[in-house]
């Protein structure tokens, strides 16, 4: 006998309609057409949008990802990525906006173009009072504390060829280690105050990984370390630099730039604001990117 559903349908056509179903959506071409369904309408939908777009590309964010790990000597987290994103979006805007401005003509290089803007918006700020700038200070006190820093012996080489044979054993035993080396006239023979990022920029990553890794009673000598231009150099951790912070007094005429700074970046936030709607941002998704 021939049971029946509550919809009068025998069990057996039931069951053959659901098996038929179910191999109807496990085929690529449904898969295909629904997909190709979904990128037609999202065609539409962003064609019929005017506004100008700013695409930020996977590899221009792999790009920055990788720069800004170099400088920290650390993996970026997720709020790191997606801080830089949001500031590539910004100046990506400002740069547009101040093109649209007739900037174009006289600053041509984005730096130029991004520092015209930011002063165009940050012109009317009026001077801060005294107390202004006591309470700013008091308020960001670790934006005014120097991060740890390192005091450096520094001998180069211009030419690889003329590094002498064994020349850690000489500098290490030389009473004046300075006469090893080539006249350095751009960083001389003492570094002073060398944060990572300084050390990052002046010599690289592994050299300054290397650096920020020598133990307190350690005074030998440590190289080669080769520049991008090819020159050769030594160096000594000779001090370290506890993290600092002045006195208001001391550091007044910073914190009056600092000051004028957050204020000049608040104008900006609320710039931004009104003049981002003007502008269709597509973020591509990237492998440990922020959208993943």
């Amino acid at each position: 006998m021939t049971t029946k559903n509550s919809a009068g349908m025998p069990e057996e056509d039931k069951h053959s309609e659901v098996s038929l179903l179910r191999r109807f959506l496990r085929e690529p071409l449904l898969h295909f057409l629904v997909l190709a369904a979904g990128l037609f309408v999202a065609q539409v939908i962003i064609g019929g949008d005017e506004r100008e777009v700013i695409v930020v590309d996977a590899e221009a964010q792999k790009y920055l990802f990788s720069q800004e790990e170099d400088l920290r000597l650390r993996p970026l987290n997720e709020s790191d990525k997606q801080r830089i994103v949001d500031t590539f979006i910004e100046e990506e805007i400002l740069v547009r906006e101040a093109k649209a401005r007739g900037f174009t003509d006289s600053s041509r290089v984005r730096a130029l173009l991004l520092q015209n803007m930011r002063f165009f918006i940050g012109s009317d700020i009026p001077e801060p009072t005294e107390d202004d700038l006591r309470a700013h200070f008091e308020a960001n006190l670790d934006a005014f504390t120097s991060p740890p820093s390192l005091d450096l012996n520094h001998v180069m080489f211009s030419d690889p060829d003329t590094v002498p044979d064994g020349i850690l054993d000489s500098l290490n035993q030389a009473e004046d280690p300075s006469t090893l080396g080539d006249l350095d006239t751009q960083l001389g023979y003492r570094l002073r105050f060398l944060d990572q990022r300084r050390l990052v920029g002046l010599f690289g990553t592994e050299p300054a990984n290397d650096l920020l890794s020598v133990s307190a009673d350690d005074r030998d000598w440590r190289g080669p370390y080769v520049s991008p231009t090819g020159s050769i150099h030594f160096l000594r951790v000779i001090n370290r630099n506890p993290p600092r912070t002045p006195t208001y007094e001391l550091a007044q005429d910073w914190i009056s730039t600092h000051w004028l700074s957050a204020k000049s970046d608040e104008l900006l936030d609320t710039a931004l604001d009104d003049v981002r709607q003007n502008y269709l941002v597509v973020v591509e998704p990237v492998d440990g990117g922020p959208n993943d």
